[in-house]
C-alpha cells in the first residue's frame, strides 16, 4: 500500500514539471520547428482541465464538512468508518455559538477533515439568543463547507419526518447549492439484525435497506428538499481493544479493526470525491484510497491532454500539427509514469510512444507518425497544414494515455498493449468533442 507522503512526492514531481514546462519541452527527444515550443506551451497552459488538475495538486486541502443529525446517530463513527481508523476529535475551534462545535479530525498531526458538528436535532434550548437556522447560516458563511452530511437513523422511522423537516428549514434559510448527502446510518440493525457481515446480508435485509432508502427519498421529495443523494451505510466496527473512547489519543490511533462490518462506505466516499471542491477531493482521495486516487487523477490528466490535443487541428500553424501533437503526448506519458511512481526519463517515454504508436497509429489515422517511425523524433518536421483531425487527435492522445495508464499504473504486459490501445482509441472517438 502506497503511503500518503510517497504519493505527495509523486504529485510534487508533476507540479515541478508543469511549472518548468519550458525546460521539459526543451529536453524532450524531439527537434521541434521554430515556434512549435511556444505553441505546445500555449495549448497546455490554456487547457482548463489540465490547469484545474495542477491547481488541485498545489492547493489540496482537507475537506470541510457540516454534520447534521440527532445525538447518537453515529457522526463520529462515520468519520472512523471513512478512514478505517479510530479518530478522536481534536483541536476544537471556537466559532461564536454554543450550538455548533468545530473540530479538526487528525492522525499523527495531519488534518483529515475539518468538521462542524451541529447540536443534535430537536435538542435546542429556549435560552439561546439565536435559532438553529441562524446558527447554521452563520456556520455556512464562516466555514464555507464543501458538503453537508445529513445523518438519519435508518431504524427510527417515526423521526425521519422530523429530521427531513429540520434539514428543509436549514437549507431554506441558507439559500445555497452546497452539496447535501443524506446518510442513513445503522442499516446493519435492520432485520435480520443478527447479520453484521455485509457480504452475508440476506436478500430480505438488502430489501429492507432499499425500502428505507426509498422512504427517505420520498420524504425529501415531498418536502421539496434538494438532496444530491441518499446513501445507506453501516459504520459498525469492532476494535481490538474494548472501550476505545476511554483510551488516550495515542492508544486510540494505534487501534486496529478486529471486525469490519462497514457497508456502502465506498459509495459515500465516491459521492464526496465527485461532488466537492476538487482541491478537497484530491486531499480526500490521498487520505482514504490512494490506489483509487491514482486511477482517478490519471483519468483526469488523460482527458485534459486529449482535449488539449483536439484543439491543434483548429489552430492555424506554419508546420505540421504532428510536431505539436507528439510533444504533448510525450509529456502525457511522463506525467502518467510519474503518477504511478515509475522513474522514467524522456528517452524511455519516447520509446514507449513509438512502441505503441508504431503499431497502433496505422489503424487510428495517425499515419504520419507511423510512417516516420524512429526517424520522426530526430528530425525537424517540415511542411504545413493539418495532419490529423480534431477527433483523431483527441482519440489518439486519449488512447496513448489509457495505454500508458495500463502499462505504468495497472502493470499490464507489453503484449497486451496493442489490444488496449485499439479499444481505448474507439472509446476516444466516442468521447471526442464534436
Amino acid at each position: 500500500m502506497i503511503d500518503k507522503k510517497l504519493f505527495e512526492t509523486r504529485l510534487n514531481r508533476i507540479i515541478n514539471l508543469y511549472d518548468d514546462l519550458d525546460n521539459l519541452i526543451e529536453t524532450l527527444p524531439v527537434k521541434l520547428p521554430e515556434g512549435a515550443k511556444e505553441q505546445v506551451k500555449k495549448i497546455i497552459f490554456s487547457n482548463k482541465e489540465i490547469n484545474d488538475v495542477i491547481a488541485g495538486f498545489k492547493e489540496r486541502r482537507p475537506p470541510r464538512l457540516i454534520l447534521v443529525g440527532r445525538t447518537g446517530v453515529g457522526k463520529s463513527s462515520l468519520i472512523n468508518a471513512i478512514f478505517g481508523k479510530y479518530i478522536a476529535k481534536t483541536s476544537p475551534v471556537e466559532i461564536g455559538t454554543n450550538r455548533l462545535s468545530r473540530f479538526n479530525y487528525e492522525i499523527d498531526g495531519d488534518i483529515l477533515f475539518e468538521v462542524i458538528d451541529t447540536r443534535g436535532i430537536a435538542e435546542s434550548t429556549n435560552d439561546n439568543e439565536t435559532t438553529a437556522e441562524e446558527d447554521f447560516k452563520n456556520a455556512i458563511e464562516d466555514f464555507d463547507p464543501d458538503a453537508v452530511l445529513f445523518l438519519s437513523d435508518a431504524t427510527e422511522r417515526a423521526r425521519m419526518d422530523e429530521d427531513v423537516d429540520y434539514i428543509k428549514k436549514l437549507y431554506k434559510e441558507i439559500g445555497t447549492e452546497i452539496p447535501l448527502v443524506t446518510v442513513l446510518t445503522h442499516v446493519d440493525d435492520l432485520e435480520p439484525s443478527r447479520i453484521k457481515e455485509p457480504e452475508k446480508y440476506t436478500s430480505s435485509k438488502l430489501r429492507n435497506i432499499e425500502d428505507k432508502k426509498i422512504q427517505m427519498e420520498n420524504l425529501l421529495k415531498n418536502l421539496n428538499v434538494a438532496c444530491s443523494s441518499v446513501i445507506p451505510v453501516s459504520t459498525y466496527i469492532e476494535w481490538n481493544k474494548e472501550d476505545p473512547h476511554l483510551l488516550s489519543i495515542q492508544e486510540q490511533q494505534e487501534l486496529t479493526i478486529e471486525f469490519d462490518g462497514r457497508y456502502n462506505i465506498g459509495e459515500l466516499i465516491d459521492f464526496l470525491e465527485n461532488n466537492i471542491d476538487f482541491r478537497a477531493s484530491i486531499y480526500l482521495m490521498m487520505t482514504t484510497r490512494i490506489d483509487t486516487a491514482i486511477r482517478k487523477i490519471s483519468n483526469l490528466i488523460i482527458n485534459g491532454f486529449a482535449l488539449a490535443s483536439s484543439t491543434i487541428a483548429l489552430t492555424p500553424i506554419p508546420f505540421s500539427d504532428i510536431a505539436i501533437l507528439v510533444p504533448i503526448q510525450l509529456i502525457l506519458v511522463i506525467f502518467i509514469a510519474y503518477l504511478s511512481g515509475s522513474d522514467i526519463d524522456k528517452d524511455t517515454a519516447k520509446e514507449f510512444l513509438l512502441g505503441i504508436g508504431g503499431v497502433g497509429a496505422i489503424g487510428y489515422g495517425l499515419r504520419t507518425l507511423a510512417q516516420q517511425g524512429g526517424k520522426f523524433l530526430n528530425l525537424v518536421l517540415p511542411g504545413a497544414g493539418s495532419a490529423v483531425s480534431s477527433t483523431l487527435a483527441f482519440s489518439g492522445t486519449y488512447a496513448i494515455g489509457k495505454t500508458a495508464q495500463a502499462y505504468y499504473v495497472d502493470k499490464k504486459g507489453k503484449d497486451e498493449l496493442d489490444t488496449i490501445m485499439k479499444k481505448a482509441s474507439e472509446e476516444g472517438k466516442e468521447k471526442a468533442p464534436e
